[in-house]
């Protein structure tokens, strides 16, 4: 299925590879102009490079502590409207109990919690201007948790919590906000794993016992597709919502 998000600006953070290259392409697709950010300003030129509708290309590393006011400020002077923002820069940083240490706790949330709510909020009078609406990237990991996902499991969880209470703030303005949850997703961080030397048939095989829908991993696509449906007019009465694209995952 399509939307039609002719006129529109899209913006998506975390673009330049995984869910945020799948999300961004999609939505241009549908029509959107879409402003990405990512770290890695060859990897954005790379993926816009295919796009339709113009699209703009910000470097931005959101691990910074002034990156959200900096980011903010690149992606107004391009448009004072802002239809649609997904926030879907994140990271994860494998510490268990035993192990944690500040920096890979400051990392975490600098990136999942810190600079999307600051980023949220710099672009909130653009996204009311709109009466846009914003997806969060959230993971069924902020429902079950996993081994050496202390900060990522919570940082999730954060983002489950906001995305709840910003769209208590932003519904008398006519603004949405909802988050989508994945699942295990052959794509993003599980490719990035499976590059540093986890084995990938290994770990397939045994969390395929936990998705009862085929046991099959899900792709960059259907979050993609459930983010764009968020944006949509279709979704127009949902907001505050915490949507699991998982495949039904045994948690």
């Amino acid at each position: 299925m399509t939307y039609d998000f002719s006129g529109k600006t899209a913006v998506v953070t975390g673009a330049s590879r995984g869910l945020g290259a799948a999300i961004a392409q999609t939505l241009a697709d549908d029509g959107a102009r879409v402003i990405m950010l990512a770290r890695s300003e060859k990897a954005l030129n790379d993926i816009a490079a295919n796009m339709p509708n113009n699209p703009v290309v910000i470097p931005a590393d959101f691990a910074k502590p002034d990156s959200a006011e900096t980011a903010a400020k690149d992606i107004l002077a391009i448009s004072e409207d802002i239809d649609i923002l997904v926030n879907n820069a994140g990271v994860g940083v494998v510490e268990d109990m035993n192990n944690l240490t500040q920096d890979g706790l400051d990392f975490t949330f600098n990136v999942n919690v810190r600079n999307l709510i600051l980023l949220t909020g710099q672009l909130t009078p653009a996204l009311m201007k709109a009466r846009g609406n914003i997806v969060n990237i959230s993971s069924v990991s902020s429902f079950s948790g996993g081994l050496g996902q202390v900060a990522y499991a919570a940082s999730k969880g954060a983002i489950n919590s906001f995305t709840r209470n910003a769209s208590i703030d932003l519904g008398r303005s006519g603004v949405r906000v909802n988050a989508v949850a994945p699942g295990v997703i052959d794509d993003g961080m599980w490719k990035t794993a499976f590059e540093s030397g986890v084995d990938r048939e290994t770990t397939m095989k045994k969390m395929r016992r936990l998705l009862p829908l085929e046991g099959r991993w899900g792709s960059a696509q259907n979050v993609a597709d459930a983010v764009a449906w968020l944006a949509s007019d279709k979704a127009g009465y949902v907001t505050g919502q915490v949507i699991r694209v998982d495949g039904g995952m045994i948690v």
